[in-house]
């Protein structure tokens, strides 16, 4: 993209100098007993990760806090990759949200990027290698292409980006490759003082690369699910591993998935 310098273009420069000045700020969640822990809400700007195993609620997090901040007046970006947006749209309706009016009023948009896998399969001619869908599918240019339009477009306003999940993208690509990303994202929350949200599931990828992302991260909260035995209800632990440069809570706190959302007990374990 190419600016020009006329009256019309919007001083970037002068933008950017603004920014340099400002202070940081902290944006409440909405989940009192999360604001709680991380002393008022989550800074901004900052990288966030949200880390944890398959099924501990880690999407019904980054979703609870969607519409919170929906809420609070930001501009939302929410890259669907592991499922459809569709699916994302009935998760943010459940907790209350009219998805769709947020779309017309230019205050949420999504990145398909799953729904564009399943056409990359469909349109192949031959049977392809499964790391050839996604080689073809996820492309980190893309993000940040995409990433890049939706800053710009908002710049000035309060922006909340979703990554849901980084998993796939890292699936394959070296611990290099990862902290170059994380590094981008980290330069992009900065520029436009936005929070920028990562899901990653752990247990799957190579422990350097999950280490990779807790380094880049500002603040890390990791959702630790229920044992297998201890099943009477969906939830598990969560504990905050990152809080910049702060101390961080030495103890895990309990959490319940319900039809509210994610419900965090403010008494930590024993």
């Amino acid at each position: 993209m190419t600016f020009c310098r006329n009256k019309s273009t919007f001083p970037l420069n002068r933008h950017i100098k603004v920014l340099r000045s400002e202070a940081a700020a902290t944006e409440p969640t909405g989940i009192t007993a999360l604001d709680s822990l991380l002393g008022g809400g989550i800074p901004r700007p900052s990288a966030t990760g949200i880390i944890g195993s398959v099924g501990s609620g880690k999407s019904t997090l980054a979703q609870q806090l969607v519409v919170n901040m929906l809420q609070r007046d930001f501009r939302v970006l929410y890259y669907a990759i592991d499922e459809p947006a569709a699916d994302v749209r009935t998760g943010l309706a459940e907790f209350g949200a009219d998805a769709a009016k947020q779309e017309a009023d230019g205050h949420l948009a999504f990145v398909d990027i799953f729904s564009l896998g399943v056409e990359r399969l469909a349109d192949s001619q031959q049977p392809t290698e499964p790391e050839t869908i996604v080689d073809t599918t996820f492309k980190f240019s893309d993000l940040v292409s995409q990433g890049r339009n939706f800053t710009l477009k908002h710049l000035g306003k309060k922006q909340f980006v979703v990554l849901d999940s980084l998993t796939p993208f890292f699936l394959m690509v070296e611990a290099k490759r990862v902290f170059q990303f994380g590094q981008v994202l980290k330069y992009a929350t900065r520029f436009a003082r936005a929070i920028g949200i990562a899901v990653l599931h752990t247990k799957v990828l190579n422990e350097t690369i999950e280490n990779a992302m807790v380094s880049f991260a500002d603040v890390v909260l990791e959702l630790e699910k229920k044992r297998p035995l201890d099943l009477s209800s969906p939830g598990g632990t969560l504990k905050i591993v990152k809080l910049g440069k702060s101390k961080v809570p030495p103890s895990a706190y309990p959490y319940e998935i319900t039809s509210r959302g994610i419900e965090i007990s403010q008494t930590p374990l024993a």
